[in-house]
């Protein structure tokens, strides 16, 4: 199966789970299987073929420990994050009006 890269509107909701969770590592597991389900139904409603390791509660914790790590600069977290979850924190910084607009636009969407 191939592989599906995060998107804007999938790494905005992490993020804002990231941010209204602390700013930590340790992120609710109730909050990721309710965010996992939200990004799967998602998933199933552009059509795509997804599995059940698809955004699953286990990804969404590693893709948090990159989001830690652009957040805190480098001092904790895993470096390994792909360049939307910069370019994510970069819009939140720049222009959080947008990047509101989109975590609500979101959960309208999706919830």
């Amino acid at each position: 199966m191939k592989r599906i890269n995060w998107d804007l509107e999938e790494a905005v909701a992490l993020y804002d789970l990231y941010f209204k969770s602390g700013q930590t590592l340790s992120i609710d597991k109730d909050k990721l299987k309710q965010l996992s389900e939200i990004l799967n139904k998602r998933a199933k409603l552009k059509g795509w073929i997804v599995d059940d390791k698809f955004r699953n509660v286990t990804g969404l914790s590693m893709q948090v420990a990159t989001i830690h790590y652009i957040v805190t600069g480098g001092k904790e977290g895993l470096k390994n994050s792909s360049k939307i979850f910069r370019e994510v924190y970069d819009l939140y910084k720049e222009d959080p009006e947008k990047f509101n607009r989109i975590v609500k636009e979101f959960y309208l969407k999706y919830e």
